[in-house]
């Protein structure tokens, strides 16, 4: 469906350097990467701006020519997406369901999205959660075969989190091709099939295959009753911090480092995540991701966001959510005996 190809663009501050990706039909691929990087890749896929060198495609088209041709079936959602703020919620997606006559019952549709019972809310009096709701809900009775979104979960309360990644997921399904971004790491595995990072050294997919248990864990059983490691150590400038495991709330994996999360700071670790993962099982940790590594003391409870969507919130001092894989799943329920 889309094919971007060795893209490269300049332009004043922003540089994108060889992104390489394909978004097929019902399926969703994110980018982790500025709010500035993301609007311009939009811009560029919508013909807006053209490459510094490289190729995109859309249904094998140049943007150009595709935006000419079949404009009404891309969807973009911008991080601050405009709307009429002076139309109520119904009005709106009223407006556009005739607008579009694409078959779909805006009621319906309202009623996803938990709006129905608020449509005669002016939008201008709606918090950021519902308005996000708003533009997803007016995609949907667009029915794009390809849907741009920007920042679909940030700043979002739970239940209009799982609303909207309840969308996105039924958007997939019918066969609407999904590019997001997100500034979150976090964020873009939640909602992407796939996910990329993106920065000034190029473009890589995250991985986010499980690794077998066999080479994820090099101690036994026995090896790790009878570790005595006692503490972590992290560099700040030229202080080395000792902590407590207890003390840790989470560690991520960010391009081959890793850091630990305590109390809402971060701190480097020169350690990687599996030798962590060693250090530590033996004090109630778990690998929840292959970039995440979780004390499950802090675990408050785990959310369902999708089938194939899941997180685990922490009783941290930030409220923390961090993904938890779906091939993990099982592993964590028998471990907390659910």
């Amino acid at each position: 469906m889309l094919a971007i190809k060795n893209l490269f663009k300049d332009m004043k501050n922003q540089s994108i350097n060889g992104l390489d990706i394909c978004v097929e039909k019902g399926s969703s691929l994110s980018i982790e990467c500025s709010n500035e990087i993301g609007k311009l890749i939009f811009e560029l896929i919508l013909g807006k701006e053209l490459p510094t060198r490289g190729e995109i495609l859309i249904e094998g088209i140049p943007p150009q020519k595709f935006m000419k041709e079949k404009n009404g079936s891309i969807g973009v959602i911008l991080k601050e997406d405009p709307l009429y703020e002076n139309m109520s919620i119904e009005g709106y997606l009223r407006f556009f369901h005739e607008l579009f006559s694409k078959g779909v019952d805006y009621k319906a549709t309202m009623l996803k999205f938990g709006l129905l019972d608020i449509g005669n809310t002016k939008i201008h009096k709606l918090n950021y959660s519902e308005k996000r709701r708003v533009s997803l809900a007016r995609e949907m009775l667009k029915k794009p075969t390809l849907l741009l979104l920007q920042e679909p979960i940030l700043n979002m309360d739970r239940g209009g989190a799982k609303l909207v990644m309840e969308g996105i997921q039924e958007l997939s399904n019918g066969g609407t091709a999904l590019l997001i971004t997100s500034v979150y790491l976090k964020d873009a595995i939640l909602v992407g099939d796939k996910a990329y990072r993106l920065d000034e050294d190029g473009c890589r997919e995250i991985d986010n295959k499980e690794e077998k248990a066999k080479e994820e864990k090099s101690l036994t059983v026995d090896n790790k009753s009878t570790y005595t490691l006692e503490k972590i150590s992290a560099k700040i400038e030229d202080k080395i911090l000792l902590f407590d495991p207890k003390e840790i709330d989470y560690i991520e994996s960010e391009e081959g480092s890793s850091y630990l999360f305590i109390r809402g700071e971060r701190f480097p670790c020169n350690l990687s995540l599996t030798e962590l993962e060693e250090r530590l099982v033996c004090f109630g940790f778990f690998r929840s991701h292959r970039s995440y590594l979780v004390n499950l003391q802090r675990v408050r409870e785990v959310v369902t966001w999708t089938r194939n969507s899941y997180s685990l919130n922490l009783e941290d001092k930030v409220k923390s959510s961090i993904p938890l894989s779906k091939g993990r799943l099982e592993e964590l329920k028998t471990i907390l005996k659910l």
